[in-house]
């Protein structure tokens, strides 16, 4: 079988983000380990890729969850049979796709 590894963003950092929603004062340590936070390479975030029952395929997650019959998770190794590694190439997942 096939293996199909949703694509993924490299952008989520390192943050004490909990923090700021808040609305508290950062103190000077945490200050300073936000600072160092920003050297550290960004990390990758998995995609969730959602087949619907109309054989169409998305990243954005539909309002209506009954219209989605797979969700491939993002940041997974998702073995995928014949009839779906054709199915997400023409989608346009091919480069996603080993094995």
């Amino acid at each position: 079988m096939a293996i199909f590894r949703p694509p993924t963003d490299n952008f989520v950092r390192p943050t004490l983000a909990e923090n700021f929603t808040k609305g508290l004062v950062l103190s000077q340590e945490q200050r300073l380990a936000n600072r160092l936070a920003a050297h550290v390479r960004p990390t990758a975030r998995g995609r969730n890729v959602f087949l619907l029952t109309n054989g169409n395929y998305t990243e954005n997650e539909p309002s209506d969850m009954d219209t989605v019959a797979k969700v491939y998770y993002g940041g997974h190794d998702i073995e995928v049979d014949a009839t779906e590694v054709a199915s997400l190439t023409a989608a346009g997942y091919g480069e996603y796709i080993s094995g």
